[in-house]
């Protein structure tokens, strides 16, 4: 009599060629539900016998989850970031996690790039007013100045593989680039944080949510930034005080804003919606096909190990 194969849950309905290290190991047990993630009542009820789970980031794993999974033995985020994870739950209970850290850097720098891009030159704004039919109704060739990123200084928050990114990147439009990081080091595009944001007139944060950087830009720090520059968040929501933020725009002291990620996800600071110096993307960083497809076999691969018993990649 032949044992069943241990299963394994993935959050989204997606090709099982992106599972392909599972092919023979394990029963991939997926929902129904087209391209967007199983709701969380759904996921409590088909993980209940499962040994591993794969999650794009989006679940958030903690005592309730694991209490309704009692087979679970192996988390997998296909994502660079581990805060849905609750690490010290996961240890408590002796359940091994990963992540894939590298997967979707060069998706999220040009995803960086873009949302600079379309800040300081209005695009998105711009978008939306030619779709009004205002456009054909008279021009105005004055309305529509944007901001040159050559000459300007970019100010990065954080200093590591998608931030250096981004820098290579950034110097091609001929901007200066210097960073902050959290250990001061000898390189000449190094300051301290203070300094960067008197120094920049575009600031990214690029840095993991922790404790020490836990609404990290907040109305003091914002204070501190050039009158009439700009904030990007492509980090995590709660790096910045979202409601401080939005004072700063709406007080004139930014000129603009560009957020792929909010402090509540996916709620959002109802004063955005009604700024046209705001980009607004729903945390679509990572998002290209390619990376995603990178993250996923990644991801299953970590999984696929773990049940050979081999030793992981990508522990966390």
């Amino acid at each position: 009599m032949s044992v069943p194969l241990p299963r394994v849950f993935v959050t989204v309905n997606i090709p099982l060629e992106h599972l392909s290290p599972l092919a023979g190991l394990a029963e991939i047990v997926m929902p129904d539900n087209g391209v967007a993630a199983a709701p969380r009542a759904q996921v409590l009820e088909m993980i209940s016998d499962c040994t591993a789970v794969l999650s794009q980031g989006e679940l958030r794993v903690d005592a309730e989850l694991l209490d309704a999974a009692p087979a679970l033995k192996f988390v997998a985020n296909a994502a660079m970031g581990i805060d849905n994870l609750d690490l010290a739950e996961l240890r408590r209970r002796g359940i091994p996690a990963s992540n894939t850290p590298a997967a979707f850097a060069e998706s999220t720098a040009d995803h960086t790039l873009g949302l600079m891009l379309d800040v300081t030159r209005r695009i998105s704004e711009s978008d939306r007013f030619v779709r009004t039919g205002k456009w054909a109704r008279g021009t105005e060739p004055l309305r529509w100045e944007g901001t040159l990123l050559g000459g300007k200084t970019l100010g990065i928050i954080g200093y590591g593989r998608i931030a250096k990114m981004v820098e290579r990147r950034a110097r091609a439009f001929d901007m200066k680039v210097i960073h902050t990081k959290s250990s001061p080091h000898d390189h000449p595009g190094f300051r301290s944080l203070d300094t960067l944001l008197a120094e920049a007139d575009i600031v990214v944060a690029l840095v993991p949510l922790t404790p020490e950087t836990r609404q990290l830009i907040d109305a003091e720090r914002l204070s501190k930034m050039k009158q009439g520059s700009f904030f990007i968040n492509v980090a995590r929501g709660k790096v910045m005080d979202e409601a401080a933020v939005v004072a700063a725009l709406q007080s004139g002291h930014l000129a603009g804003a560009a957020f792929d990620v909010f402090e509540e996800e996916p709620i959002v600071n109802e004063a955005l919606f009604a700024m046209d110096n705001v980009v607004l993307a729903p945390h679509i960083g990572g998002a290209t096909k390619e990376q995603r497809r990178r993250g996923r076999l990644e991801a299953s691969g970590e999984i696929a190990r773990f049940l050979k018993g081999e030793e992981r990649l990508f522990p966390v």
